[in-house]
């Protein structure tokens, strides 16, 4: 028994000091999964600091619904307005009238005077009398020009004759024969004028009987035009006195002149 415990005694001191037996704290295995567990750790951690970093798009913003603005009319109707322009003329007289102005956005003023009714076996005068700078875009054409004032006053252009010329007071008139319709067809003659004093007139002017009238007839109106009393345009009275002087004898007097004569 004694030679049994001396050599359990003798390899207890043959074991190399601080040595662990296998199998100790950190076996194999367990340390394995350790480093797994810290590398993949440093892994996410680097993965989070890159997400980090990296900039962010922005968000992208509402588009704002687009307004449409419409540009404002050429032209501006004047309610309160006060005729300026009356056409002395024996045949107009009795004929129903009616009347209206504009202002156009370069700011000149357009007065529109209409005796008669023109689906009526009667005399009808449509004369527009505008008094400002030339319209931008206004068609040069004579037709062309009939034809968009005829449709603004609803009729249509059936035909049309070469336009003539005839003096006037005011300056040189253009003329032609044409046909207009509503429905009913009545033979006129149109006629437009632009005069140095800044005034322009177009319109057309249509006989009773149903036969055109002659440019001379139309050209007689246009010395019959007169301004109304007024004292608040004293340069377009200066024009009108102006253009009295220039009047031609061609033309019967005016209503005014044959009562101042008979009295």
């Amino acid at each position: 028994m004694s030679s049994v415990a001396l050599r359990s005694s003798d390899d207890t001191r043959a074991r190399p000091a601080g040595r662990r037996p296998r199998g100790g704290v950190f076996p194999r295995g367990g340390l394995f999964w350790l480093r797994t567990t810290l590398g993949s750790a440093a892994i996410v951690l680097a993965l989070a600091l890159l997400a980090h970093e990296q900039p962010q798009e922005p968000a992208p913003r509402p588009v704002p619904a687009a307004v449409l603005v419409a540009p404002p009319p050429a032209w501006q109707p004047l309610a309160d307005a006060k005729p300026r322009y009356a056409v002395d003329a024996p045949a107009l007289k009795g004929l129903a009238q009616g009347f209206e102005a504009r202002r156009h956005a370069n700011g000149g003023r357009e007065d529109k005077l209409v005796y008669g009714v023109f689906e009526a076996d009667e005399p009808y005068l449509r004369l527009a009398v505008f008094r400002g700078p030339d319209e931008a875009g206004a068609p040069r054409s004579f037709f062309i020009d009939l034809a968009r004032r005829a449709g603004e006053a609803g009729l249509g252009v059936i035909r049309t004759a070469r336009p003539a010329t005839a003096a006037t007071k005011l300056g040189t008139l253009e003329a032609a024969e044409i046909v207009l319709a509503d429905g009913l067809e009545r033979p006129c003659q149109a006629f437009r004028l632009r005069s140095e004093a800044g005034l322009s007139l177009h319109g057309w002017h249509c006989a009773a009987g149903g036969q055109a009238p002659d440019r001379t007839e139309v050209a007689c109106l246009v010395d019959r035009l007169a301004v109304l009393p007024s004292g608040d345009d004293a340069a377009l009275n200066a024009v009108f006195a102006q253009a009295e002087r220039r009047r031609g004898e061609g033309c019967p007097p005016r209503t005014s002149e044959m009562k101042r004569k008979s009295a």
